[in-house]
């Protein structure tokens, strides 16, 4: 079951052949916060309050996690990086701010 908070909506969005499932909050310039292993979207639901009245927070679940798809493989730094891009492709977002931990670093 997804979980809910307060001012975040979520999303699907198809990029390289994948379903990623994709969180966002607030308005502005976008910041995306990516999760570290073995985590989702949720790992930001203590800071989304503190940066959603600043900024467009997008909270994408990396492949294999959370609501995305899982394929067999593609787990590689350069494969999620390169999803990564996709995804923001799919959004049109030309440039963003970007903070990670763990693997989303």
């Amino acid at each position: 079951m997804l979980p809910q908070l307060d001012g975040v909506t979520h999303r699907t969005v198809d990029a390289r052949g994948l379903r990623f499932h994709v969180a966002e909050a607030g308005a502005g310039d976008p910041i995306v916060l990516l999760h570290g292993w073995p985590q989702h979207w949720w790992a930001w639901r203590h800071v989304v309050a503190l940066l959603a009245p600043h900024a467009r927070l997008v909270m994408i679940d990396l492949r294999g996690f959370g609501w995305s798809d899982a394929p067999p493989g593609g787990y590689d730094k350069q494969t999620m990086a390169d999803d990564v891009l996709a995804v923001l492709d799919a959004l049109e977002l030309e440039r963003v701010r970007l903070v990670g931990h763990d693997w989303g670093a």
